[in-house]
């Protein structure tokens, strides 16, 4: 994570990008050369527009982790969110991410880890309750898996989840799948990216994810 936050960020019209090691995080191989990574591509567009919309079904107070290039923010408000809270662990994408938000109403830009700052989230002493979360930090060491466990205490009934979803199938790749709590649909879409070196399929599943009464 420290080589991630501490990297300097390129930004090009179509993606961002850093120099870094694409293993970071995975015990054996911390070694392995650096290289220029894709942090977001705009290939990612449609995809980013189907799940801020079906996060923002019932509107409300929407939670997103990761700005990235600002595709999905820029989703969520045109779906008309009331307030919309956005976690960004980079300090130069939190940068953007606060000009980009300073002409608009309701949104809370919060730098720092989301692992760190999503229990402080808090309303009247209780964990602050969403209507819908749009999940999509930069790397593995994120900590994908445990969104789950963290994210329920910050469900209504109702809150609708998505995230960025790198399974090349019907799988959650942040482990909704087979969850007591959750439950998950996908929707299969097209998508046809650039050579890159996170997703390459012609196929993205989104996942589409509610919480069990």
């Amino acid at each position: 994570m420290k080589d991630f936050v501490d990297s300097e960020i390129s930004f090009y019209p179509d993606k961002i990008t850093y120099v870094g090691n694409r293993y970071a995080g995975i015990r054996g191989l911390e070694s392995e050369p650096k290289e220029e990574l894709v942090i977001m591509h705009d290939w990612e567009t449609e995809i980013m527009k189907k799940s801020a919309n079906f996060v923002c079904e019932l509107g409300g107070d929407i939670l997103e982790v990761g700005f990235g290039m600002g595709i999905s923010a820029g989703f969520i408000q045109d779906a008309g969110a009331k307030t919309h809270t956005i976690i960004e662990i980079h300090p130069q994408i939190a940068v953007k991410a606060r000009e980009w938000a300073a002409d608009k109403k309701g949104v809370t830009i919060i730098e720092g880890d989301w692992l760190e700052i999503l229990s402080t989230l808090k309303h009247s002493g209780a964990p602050r309750k969403f209507d819908g979360v749009f999940f999509d930090p930069y790397g593995f060491w994120s900590g994908w898996g445990t969104l789950p466990k963290m994210i329920e205490p910050h469900c209504k009934p109702t809150t609708r989840i998505s995230h960025f979803n790198i399974c090349k199938s019907e799988k959650s790749s942040c482990g909704f799948d087979g969850h007591p709590d959750f439950s998950v649909t996908f929707e299969k879409v097209n998508v046809n990216p650039p050579e890159n070196d996170y997703y390459n399929d012609k196929f993205y599943y989104i996942p589409k994810v509610l919480k069990n009464e």
